[in-house]
């Protein structure tokens, strides 16, 4: 019953009397209520009645990302254009910053879900094998006498993304945070891409130089989306 009158945007003064009585009549239970269901479905603040009971978008949002890591849950990517050009977060970024907090608190490969550890796959290249051998390092110490202490995990990470391989024709190539520094060092190439990307917004990746894209996105100065629609069937295949 939660989630409907969530998704509806009830506030606490419409909700029915019974649903009032399951929450002892507290607003503030409800509101605990909505900012949690909203956070663990990951849902857009401008759309939702969460908006009304935390009022900063941007600490909306660096909640949900806090939660989403903490759960280590997959990387939000219908909200692409606000963790990449709001909060400089990128699906790799994240990803990083799940397997290194895992690394440095001894975490178990296996208490990354599914759908989670793929994507760290596709995007770090670290599996199962792999996460193993990097633990079996990360616990290692360095220095002597009393002043050894263990490997810094993002020491042994990866630090830029697998490149696009399995980019599709019909994928968009969105503009990501982009600094004078990013920009002084682009070849004159890249350089106008990026400016036709800012002036005419996303593009289909099929109508690009694909090598481009590539070294862009490797860089984390643009972002991919895969376009669906309310009517698209989409089958998901057994890991």
């Amino acid at each position: 019953d939660l989630e409907m009158y969530i998704l509806q945007g009830y506030t606490f003064a419409k909700l029915p009397m019974p649903l009032k009585q399951a929450l002892g009549n507290s607003k503030r239970e409800w509101e605990k209520a909505v900012v949690e269901y909203s956070l663990s479905h990951q849902l857009r603040w401008k759309k939702n009645i969460v908006r009304k009971i935390l009022e900063d978008e941007k600490k909306y949002y660096n909640e949900l990302l806090r939660y989403s890591r903490e759960h280590l849950m997959l990387y939000p990517y219908h909200l692409a254009d606000v963790m990449v050009l709001g909060l400089r977060t990128t699906p790799f970024a994240y990803y990083y910053s799940i397997l290194s907090d895992m690394l440095r608190t001894d975490k178990s490969y296996d208490s990354l879900p599914n759908f989670t550890a793929a994507d760290c796959l596709r995007l770090l290249g670290i599996g199962r094998n792999q996460y193993i051998d990097l633990m079996n390092q990360s616990r290692s110490k360095t220095g002597l006498g009393l002043f050894r202490k263990r490997v810094n995990p993002k020491q042994l990470l990866p630090t830029k993304p697998i490149g696009a391989t399995n980019m599709e024709f019909w994928w968009q190539v969105h503009i990501g945070y982009v600094s004078e520094e990013d920009i002084k060092a682009s070849t004159p190439d890249e350089h106008a891409f990026i400016d036709k990307l800012i002036d005419a917004g996303p593009m289909t990746c099929g109508h690009c130089d694909r090598a481009m894209i590539e070294a862009l996105y490797v860089r984390g100065l643009v972002y991919l989306t895969v376009p669906i629609s309310d009517e698209d069937c989409i089958v998901v295949p057994s890991l």
